[in-house]
């Protein structure tokens, strides 16, 4: 398959990548490897190119891709966890002194309101149980009549 400037803006590519692309290879390119490669070590996005695979051939594709996806996961766990327990640890931190003041500020609105829907809640839940209750019994009662006369 043939890329052009032409077809990356057919397609609706981002500017961006369409200028990109057309700076790497003004006369356009084929979709080898090599040429691929060189797109996305420039900045080039490739995996939109996926929905031009042939029907029979996207089989063959996902499953080859099975590796390297796992490969690339194995290989940034470590710094992928790192880097997810540092944002966090810093979130906390920067939040946990306005929370604190939230949550004084609020408890006796909170406290307030608990209360006040209280009975509404209580109503709710009351209705919900008892229409559970007819609901189990009429679906008891409709699948031992579904199995009547059924064997292992």
């Amino acid at each position: 398959m043939k890329i052009t400037k032409e077809f990356l803006e057919k397609c609706g590519a981002c500017e961006d990548q369409v200028a990109l692309f057309a700076k790497l290879y003004p006369k356009g390119a084929d979709t080898t490897a090599k040429i691929l490669t060189r797109a996305v070590a420039a900045g080039m996005s490739i995996e939109w190119l996926e929905r031009f695979i042939p029907a029979p051939a996207r089989n063959a594709y996902k499953e080859a891709k099975v590796p390297a996806l796992r490969a690339r996961s194995e290989a940034t766990a470590p710094a992928r966890n790192v880097y997810y327990d540092a944002i966090s640890r810093a979130y906390d931190e920067a939040t946990d002194p306005a929370m604190k003041v939230y949550d004084e500020s609020t408890a006796k609105a909170r406290k307030v309101y608990y209360e006040a829907i209280a009975p509404a809640q209580k109503a709710h839940e009351d209705a919900v149980a008892e229409a559970s209750k007819a609901y189990n019994e009429a679906i008891a009662a409709a699948l031992a009549k579904a199995l009547e006369g059924v064997r292992q």
